[in-house]
């Protein structure tokens, strides 16, 4: 099979593992919140920092560099699944033995059991990784896709049953740790690839200089993006803190699944291009064109319907987070640029460069919060927009030192998407306004069809419009 029908085959697989898939965890997480509340999600809330600095620290970017080292061997993978699997025994020890002085500074007694428990994902993850990342390397998404129907279905139907007879927060552990523990075992029976006792230290020196940067960059991002759940679950009502929580991953999930699509698949179709950089910036460009085309209109469209939407789906007790998702909705919606640009700099082995910008950013990014929390947990909110615009700057700017594709042109070409994406916003939330004495059902369905046919109507009258870029992929297979 070709680089383009790998390429296209794997979006395929990718984007029906993240409809059906992350579809049906979504679903599940809807009926959960509909069920506990806001409180128990609260909970959660409270350890996503910990969360993601754990996972951080277990991967250590190693798995990154296994996808793009273009002649990785049995040695390589070896090395690195032994270097995970130590590094997830020590960093679970220390969340383990930090649990009480977490739940206290929370005032929380419950998330000790929550974190001892929760993070044994750590340990589950770390022992399937390299098998995950080879065939990632090898494009084999359908397999990919394929192992993870049952880990899913598994962990939701776990995860519900528990939900359903008033099991609280626990419901939300025992389904994320489930659904792990499943994908994890599936990964390893249907891997031909097993350790050996190679272990390298020339292989591990290579690989830990090109993936601790990685680590470093995912720490701070961890650290920084997760500290509006410190601070709002520190200074408000945990309810608050659910609130944010769900109206975040409300506003992330169609955009982190939509680029977690494409990077997945393009990662390792760009590594094998990174010595054509003429080519690399056309693919790259198209793909960035035709991503923010589907996701501007999307996460606007989602921010005009969010009262009705929040009412329908999960109760009127989480229409207080309505604000919250329609303010992060702005941020989510630059969401696939960041990855892009940061795409870049990983395939062409730039992990010192991308530290170097986290670094900057989160610097920005630390403003922001201090400016921000003077106005309450709105202006927190806000923060994260200002923010996210600023490090798309950065991004861009010294992306676009390594391929043929600057800031400025970049800007130019999401323009005029994002104008009618915003014209499509106002559009939708009139329409949700005219039909206010209709039902939920109703305002989303008309303000739906309302916002795109417009949007679709005004793109084909332009040749250049990233629709015709969409339409000839689809038609021909090929990038």
């Amino acid at each position: 099979m070709s680089l383009k029908q790998k390429t296209i085959s794997g979006v395929v697989w990718s984007f029906v593992e993240a409809v059906l898939l992350k579809g049906l965890s979504f679903v599940a997480m809807l009926l959960l919140a509909r069920w506990l509340g806001p409180i128990d999600f609260g909970l959660m809330g409270m350890i996503a920092v910990f969360i993601g600095i754990g996972s951080s620290l277990v991967d250590s970017g190693m798995s990154s560099s296994i996808i793009r080292t273009k002649n990785a061997d049995d040695e390589d993978f070896s090395t690195v699944f032994y270097m995970n699997m130590i590094i997830s025994v020590i960093v679970y020890s220390i969340l383990f033995f930090t649990a009480p002085y977490i739940s206290s500074f929370y005032g929380q007694e419950v998330l000790i059991n929550i974190i001892r428990i929760y993070c044994l994902t750590f340990i589950i993850s770390a022992f399937s990784a390299v098998q995950l990342a080879i065939l990632t390397k090898e494009m084999r998404f359908k397999r990919l896709t394929l192992l993870n129907i049952p880990s899913t279905i598994i962990g939701a139907t776990v995860g519900l049953t528990l939900g359903y007879n008033d099991y609280g927060v626990w419901s939300i552990v025992a389904m994320l740790l489930t659904t792990q523990l499943v994908i994890s075992i599936l990964l390893w029976i249907n891997s031909t690839w097993r350790p050996s006792l190679n272990f390298s230290k020339k292989k591990l020196k290579y690989h830990y200089n090109f993936g601790y940067k990685i680590m470093l960059s995912g720490l701070l991002d961890s650290i920084f993006m997760n500290s509006y759940n410190v601070l709002i679950g520190k200074f408000f009502p945990v309810q608050t803190l659910g609130y944010f929580e769900r109206a975040k991953q409300f506003s992330d999930y169609p955009s982190v699944n939509i680029t977690r699509i494409i990077r997945k698949v393009t990662y390792p179709m760009l590594a094998q291009l990174q010595d054509d950089t003429p080519r690399l910036s056309i693919i790259y460009r198209k793909l960035l064109r035709i991503t923010f085309f589907i996701i501007a209109p999307l996460m606007l469209g989602g921010a005009a319907l969010a009262k009705p939407l929040f009412e329908l789906i999960l109760g009127p007790i989480w229409l207080d987070a309505v604000p919250f998702f329609q303010i992060l909705s702005i941020a989510a919606m630059l969401y696939p640029i960041h990855a892009f640009n940061i795409n870049v700099l990983q395939v062409y082995g730039r992990s010192d460069l991308f530290l170097k910008l986290e670094i900057i950013k989160k610097l920005f990014l630390a403003i922001g919060i201090a400016i921000g929390i003077q106005f309450g947990v709105i202006g927190l909110v806000w923060s994260i927009v200002f923010t996210s615009f600023i490090s798309l700057l950065i991004n861009t700017h010294y992306s676009s030192k390594l391929i043929e594709y600057s800031t400025k042109r970049q800007l130019t070409d999401m323009f005029p998407i994002l104008l009618l994406a915003g014209l499509t916003y106002l559009l939708m939330y009139y329409s949700v306004y005219l039909m206010m004495d209709y039902s939920n059902i109703i305002q989303i369905a008309f303000a739906s069809l309302i916002g795109l046919t417009f949007y679709l109507v005004i793109h084909s009258f332009f040749r250049a419009s990233p629709i015709y870029a969409l339409i000839t992929i689809i038609k021909n297979r090929k990038l």
